[in-house]
């Protein structure tokens, strides 16, 4: 086939509407973000441009634009940046510093906007030289565009390596398809690159096939088949993960519900108790001749001491989506160390923290209400006078209470200790709850993710 041949025109024109077909429902896709689309589709109008130049250029034999032919071709040096972009924006990751990546496109522009000085006769036998494969710059420039984004195939590999997902994160099954479509997306480039590269070299150095029949003919039949699966397949990933958006929202939604309840029953059941407490005893001393002596006054002043505790709590609670298992621990001992003030009991902490489990909200205020009970439980039945509150965050989470006080008996531990809501509260966390009596008389209650 002669490039000349009103088949290779059909060829070209079609392949550049075919590409401008696939790029649109990226481009216009306003659920993506616009550095995400745009990184997308100048990989596709590298190909469009291309197509277009040679037709203009080679086809048309418009000799006088061959200054344009070599400036366009800067812009298939933006081929490798524009893939590592990509990698990187569907990954929520920015690149800063854009510069470096544009300073090779840019150098070839430049030196493409040279060529409009030749004279129409130099011009024209740098075409003559161009169609007969044997003009060097020409050559050597369409080699550095297929070898120079091997540096960005390398590096953008290395970055999604080196790219961890936070388990814990909500969205953490968006961000994994995300990821895993990127790593597919750049193994179908370096496929596309490599054959494109092999097939060049052996129509190049065995049949002696000129570059400028490889542009017109070679580069519309092959790119556009593997862009298609490309762009396909990205469809594909978008629809999957709108659906996955929202079923994390629906089940974001639900937690958030969820919290809510349990947010309003601890301030009605706790909260409210204290208050009408406090209300009860005021008007109490308000019918009562008798004048308040300092037992009262400190009675009075422990209720609305524990409602601003619990007030506080509710709203440490409310201000984070999460809680580091150190952070949550920090608030258990600041109650710990205000509820144990002013008595004979000596509390003292124990921490080993190497992983910093992240906790949710749920888990967190159902843990701090958890020792909250057994703190409330030491002070009223133990008789101890020492405390020690303990954390382990490792390849597992354990938070215990032990005192070394009376113990309990089976029969009045149920009755006496509220356990039943303790475990509750474990069992809606997804946790283990345990109490056992300590040699020498005492009790430890210890809330695990690790069954033992």
């Amino acid at each position: 086939m002669n490039y000349k041949d009103p088949v290779v025109l059909i060829l070209n024109i079609t392949v550049i509407l075919v590409l401008i077909l696939l790029i649109l429902p990226t481009l216009l896709n306003k659920k993506e973000k616009m550095r995400v689309r745009i990184s997308f589709s100048v990989i596709f109008l590298i190909v469009i441009v291309n197509c277009t130049g040679n037709l203009l250029i080679f086809y048309f034999e418009n000799y006088h634009l061959l200054g344009l032919h070599f400036a366009l071709m800067g812009v298939p040096f933006l081929f490798g940046p524009a893939i590592y972009f990509y990698v990187t924006e569907i990954n929520d990751t920015h690149i800063k510093n854009v510069v470096p990546h544009i300073i090779i496109p840019i150098i070839a522009f430049l030196g493409g906007i040279l060529y409009n000085f030749c004279s129409p006769e130099e011009k024209i036998s740098i075409m003559k030289q161009m169609a007969a494969g044997s003009y060097l710059p020409y050559n050597s420039v369409n080699t550095a565009v297929i070898i120079i984004p091997l540096y960005y195939f390398v590096k953008s590999k290395i970055w999604l390596k080196k790219f961890h997902l936070n388990p814990n994160d909500p969205f953490y099954v968006q961000k994994r398809i995300r990821k895993n479509w990127a790593n597919e997306f750049l193994n179908y480039m370096i496929f596309s690159l490599f054959s494109f590269l092999i097939i060049a070299t052996i129509a190049t150095y065995l049949f002696h096939v000129p570059q400028m029949y490889l542009d017109l003919i070679g580069m519309p039949i092959y790119f556009p088949f593997i862009y298609s699966v490309v762009a396909v397949r990205n469809n594909m990933i978008s629809k999957e993960l709108e659906m996955n958006y929202v079923l994390a929202k629906s089940e974001n939604d639900k937690k958030l519900n969820e919290q809510r309840i349990d947010i309003s029953r601890d301030l009605h059941d706790n909260i409210g108790a204290y208050a009408n407490s406090l209300i009860a005893k005021i008007d109490h001393i308000s019918t009562s001749d008798k004048q308040l002596n300092s037992n009262q006054i400190k009675d009075l002043k422990a209720n609305a001491e524990n409602i601003l505790s619990l007030l506080r709590q509710t709203i440490w609670v409310l201000n984070n989506d999460k809680i580091a298992a150190e952070s949550s621990f920090d608030y258990v001992k600041q109650y710990a160390l205000n509820i144990f003030k002013n008595t004979n009991i000596k509390v003292s902490f124990e921490e080993n923290i190497v992983n910093n489990k992240i906790l949710s909200t749920t888990e967190a205020s159902n843990i701090f209400r958890i020792i909250q009970e057994a703190c409330q439980n030491i002070m009223k039945h133990s008789h101890a006078n020492k405390v020690k509150i303990s954390i382990i965050s490792t390849d597992y989470f354990e938070i215990s209470v032990e005192d070394n006080g009376v113990g309990f008996t089976k029969n009045n531990a149920v009755d006496s200790y509220g356990l039943n809501n303790m475990e509750e509260r474990s069992r809606n966390i997804g946790m283990f709850f345990t109490i056992e009596n300590l040699k020498g008389n005492g009790t430890k209650i210890t809330v695990t993710d690790s069954p033992k």
